[in-house]
């Protein structure tokens, strides 16, 4: 039975549209491929690590034999390889530089015979929404494939960091199971670089924000993007424009709190309306007109154009008066969250004390629950996750008790893990190095911890006279080789 005309010419137009590219397409040259090893932390047992894994991803080649990577991917490495033409031999590679915030990096290999046959990427200036000749490259099984990709909207990525926001496109792709950092062409000139994809739908780095990297890791001292810090509430409502002194259509923001730490902190107020940032009109939504991709969120003004060590004028309306500030940008590494969103390749601190396992809370922790962690985390920990910098601006660090391994000495509280330390012997507990510290001050014979109000049990009671040995001998039942590792400062 023949099968329709119209079924045919289907089926040849979607085998195009991720057919291998002919030989002598120039993405064969400017893109390579990426082999690392990587071994984690087990942020259960935060003294061993998991089973080594591996994992491949493209490089785009860069002059000055670099190779531009998506940062998520040298995650964790051990070793880092890469292979030109998706072929052996594999060249040993090495970090140049690395931004986790913006999720880029840099490797060199430094074997010049690596290069021969490989030529640059030409980078656009921006990317342009109008275009309609997008298209990606990706290396499939030593064949060089190209995938149709279509604009579909213009984002503000959440990065690393909360309160921290860079450009992002979503594309609709033919290209299957990418998301490894293909590059996004648009003519000749790669536009943008494919971070993930699910499904059909691909997110991209927009050319500006690479651009902007790659001058950055070029200063003689990497300066960083700069962060806001703001969280804001919308101005809709003419009553409440009016109460803060507003005339006319309500326009701008009403400024909630200030990140510590950030570079709104200290500058701009709770209560105030942000009007204009960077010579950007708010409106009453936080938006303002990007030149080229319409309406986008107020977080975007610092990173667009701008690096740490800048200054942006700002008009604020604040006790009923208009006036313009001056804030100078900061860049807030992950670390000055209260819950972090990454360690940056460092370690998790931890302390085992009496069958207690006790380690500072993270991001990489609450990811332990899965895919759908957010959703998974138990409810108190999903709001120190997202409001805790606001409900505890004071603290520096929340230490939560991970697991207890099960002991005569420790009986009673076998099964109280997941609750958050609030003091160890009357002291207040900021970190494991506090907790290191209040153990050397029993109370009365006695080591007393309460915990934040979560479950059922808030305090333990343990001998402090037994408490050394127990501890030892606990890490010897169960193969513990190191009781302690505090956080690098």
């Amino acid at each position: 039975m023949k099968k329709p005309a119209s079924l045919l010419l289907a089926g040849a137009l979607l085998a195009a549209a991720t057919a291998p590219a002919r030989p002598d397409h120039p993405a064969e040259r400017q893109l390579v491929t990426v082999r690392v090893t990587y071994q984690s932390w087990n942020e259960y047992r935060p003294w061993q690590k998991n089973k080594p894994g591996t994992r491949s991803f493209l490089g785009i080649v860069l002059p000055g034999h670099r190779i531009l990577v998506l940062a998520h991917e040298i995650k964790d490495a051990t070793l880092i390889q890469a292979e030109k033409f998706d072929r052996p031999p594999r060249y040993p590679a090495r970090v140049v530089h690395c931004d986790p915030q913006v999720d880029l990096a840099l490797l060199t290999v430094d074997d010049p015979a690596f290069f021969e046959g490989l030529e640059p990427v030409k980078i656009a200036a921006c990317i342009n929404p109008g275009e309609k000749d997008y298209y990606c490259a990706a290396w499939k099984s030593g064949q060089l494939a190209l995938a149709s990709c279509r604009w579909s909207r213009a984002v503000v990525f959440r990065s690393s960091v909360p309160h921290f926001g860079y450009a992002g496109i979503y594309f609709i792709t033919d290209l299957k199971n990418g998301g490894r950092g293909e590059p996004l062409y648009s003519g000749s000139e790669m536009v943008g670089m494919i971070r993930s994809q699910r499904d059909n739908r691909a997110t991209v780095l927009p050319a500006e924000l690479i651009q902007a990297y790659l001058h950055a890791a070029e200063m003689p001292s990497y300066p960083g993007f700069g962060r806001l810090g703001i969280d804001y509430q919308f101005n809709k409502g003419k009553a409440q424009a009016a109460y803060y002194g507003q005339k006319g259509q309500p326009t701008g923001i009403r400024i909630n709190t200030c990140q510590r730490e950030s570079s709104a902190e200290g500058h701009l107020r709770p209560e105030d309306i942000l009007l204009e940032l960077d010579g950007h009109p708010i409106d009453a939504l936080g938006d303002y007109v990007h030149p080229r991709y319409g309406p986008m969120d107020v977080r975007l003004i610092p990173t667009e154009g701008h690096y740490a060590g800048d200054t942006l004028p700002a008009r604020v309306l604040r006790d009923k008066k208009e006036q313009t500030i001056q804030i100078p940008l900061k860049n807030m590494p992950p670390s000055t969250s209260l819950v972090p969103e990454a360690r940056l390749n460092q370690p998790p601190p931890y302390l085992v004390a009496g069958g207690f396992v006790f380690r500072e809370l993270d991001v990489p922790y609450l990811r332990a629950w899965g895919d759908e962690w957010e959703d998974n985390i138990p409810s108190f920990l999903r709001i120190l996750y997202r409001l805790g910098d606001e409900i505890m601006p004071d603290q520096q660090r929340l230490v939560i008790l991970a697991d207890v391994f099960p002991d005569e000495y420790n009986l009673g509280y076998h099964d109280m893990a997941q609750n958050i330390v609030k003091s160890v012997n009357g002291r207040p507990i900021d970190s494991i190095r506090d907790m290191e510290e209040a153990f050397h001050h029993p109370e009365n014979g006695f080591h007393v911890i309460e915990f934040v109000q979560g479950y059922g049990i808030s305090k333990v009671v343990l001998d402090a006279k037994t408490f050394d040995s127990a501890t030892a001998a606990i890490m010897g039942k169960y193969q513990i080789p190191s009781r302690i590792r505090l956080r690098k400062e």
